[in-house]
């Protein structure tokens, strides 16, 4: 299954696509932009659908993310609450930023 999400904001652009992994039973999301108030309901309804699928782990390729605020951070914690393993694949520098400066850098498995 392939979905393809993108959203503007006026810092820019944000892009989702989102893919199941029947073999490994995961699903892997690649973030790519700006993600806010305004654009992270793209998130919000991939990691949705992951978790009504039931995934065992969601694997979230942040290594193009330019800007997260803290609605980002919200989003993974909801899945996190839903008790699905959630695991950020090289997370960028905003990414990073983020979960430091709300202490949050340990709570999800890094790749």
């Amino acid at each position: 299954m392939l979905t393809a999400h993108s959203g503007r904001h006026n810092r820019g652009e944000a892009e989702l696509t989102a893919y199941q992994d029947l073999r490994n039973d995961q699903w892997v999301l690649k973030a790519r932009g700006a993600f806010d108030a305004a654009t992270t309901s793209l998130l919000e309804q991939a990691l949705d659908q992951a978790c009504q699928a039931q995934a065992s782990r969601i694997v979230i390729d942040c290594s193009a993310v330019t800007f997260a605020d803290i609605a980002f951070l919200r989003a993974l914690l909801g899945t996190d609450a839903d008790g699905t393993r959630v695991v950020l694949a090289a997370p960028s520098l905003a990414v990073c930023r983020l979960l430091d400066a709300t202490e949050n850098s340990g709570r999800f498995g890094v790749a």
